[in-house]
């Protein structure tokens, strides 16, 4: 089985670009909204007022070529081997 494509391997998905900055949003933390009531932050986002609030862990990907931005999950955690 072939591995999954790895956050940070991703091109931007509108016009192919490799060129992408890339920013981890952890969970509850808060930042300041695009726009006041701005409800196109994600999926992973709540937003109330000039308030934004990542619902979970989640990667913001911004495109420097085109300016497109989308979400995406972290890779999920493997489980650690234990030593016998």
């Amino acid at each position: 089985m072939s591995e999954p494509i790895k956050p940070c391997d991703l091109p931007c998905p509108k016009c192919g670009s490799a060129d992408i900055h890339r920013r981890f949003w952890p969970k509850d933390e808060r930042r300041q909204a695009k726009g006041y009531g701005e409800r196109n932050m994600g999926p992973y986002v709540r937003v109330e007022c000039w308030n934004a609030a990542a619902s979970r862990d989640h990667i913001v990907h911004h495109c420097r070529c085109c300016q497109y931005e989308w979400s995406t999950l972290p890779l999920a955690k493997k489980p650690e081997k234990q030593v016998a």
